[in-house]
């Protein structure tokens, strides 16, 4: 067997997949990556940690949303698919009676022999306690740059400039690391902050999804007893991310100050 094609077909083999942030109903939703991606990974458990909708209602779904919600369906009549809540999605009755999927909040996820919750982070976030006109501005923001520029590399550029941002999304990560000493975890899968990462802080490992509302797409891939982050680029095959090294144990802050620069 050629050897492209093998590392191919290793790079489709997981354990179990965590994904977050569809945001079915957006704009900006990258349904047909996800569908493609659907087709192209091969494993026994799906995760799919929260905000699989953009709104609550379900407005503004569109056919290819339908097609997402069908093909997860399909998929999970052989496979194991758990379906965890974020903050834009329906709540869990309207899942079990509509669509007769049962919800949870969180679950523990065994990598390797250790526990690592996986959790969409919302309930964490103070920024949700702000005025709903602020939070609705901000999204339309976010959603309007995504739609004038298609790379999406200026909505990156927003948010990593955004102050109030960042300091939200590192809040979020040390309050993680807080929770898995708590809890006694070897480490967590956020969703919800749409930024990636895959860190170790103090002993901890922390890790976010990303999202599916730009591209490169995000996910959690685990195999071999290791959690690491990857990144979904319009069909091509999974690659592992990069990223900067961990904070040192003396940056981390709860609730102070941004963990490390933005």
């Amino acid at each position: 067997m050629p050897g492209n094609f093998r590392g191919l077909l290793m790079m489709r083999k997981f354990d179990a997949v965590v994904v977050s942030d569809l945001h079915l109903g957006a704009r900006n939703s990258c349904t047909d990556d996800f569908l493609r991606f659907l087709e192209f990974i091969d494993t026994d458990c799906l995760i799919l940690n929260g905000d699989l909708f953009d709104d609550e209602r379900l407005r503004r779904l569109r056919p290819c949303d339908v097609r997402v919600i069908d093909a997860l369906r399909l998929f999970g009549q052989s496979r194991r698919v758990e379906w965890l809540l974020g903050n834009h999605d329906p709540p869990a009755d309207w899942f079990a009676g509509l669509l007769g999927i049962e919800t949870r909040d969180e679950l523990l996820l065994d990598v390797g022999g250790r526990p690592y919750l996986v959790y969409h982070g919302h309930g964490w976030d103070r920024s949700l306690e702000l005025p709903g006109i602020l939070i609705s501005t901000a999204d339309w923001i976010y959603a309007g740059c995504q739609w004038v520029d298609p790379s999406h590399r200026l909505a990156r550029v927003l948010k990593r400039k955004s102050k109030v941002f960042c300091r939200a999304v590192n809040k979020l990560r040390v309050r993680a690391i807080a929770t898995a000493h708590e809890r006694a975890l070897a480490g967590v899968i956020l969703g919800h902050t749409h930024v990636a990462h895959d860190g170790w802080f103090e002993g901890k490992h922390y890790l976010n999804s990303g999202c599916w509302t730009e591209r490169p797409a995000g996910f959690v891939g685990v195999r071999q007893g290791r959690a690491r982050h990857y990144t979904w680029n319009n069909g091509a095959a999974p690659k592992l991310t990069s990223f900067a090294p961990a904070a040192a144990a003396s940056e981390l802050e709860w609730p102070g100050g941004m963990l490390t620069p933005c």
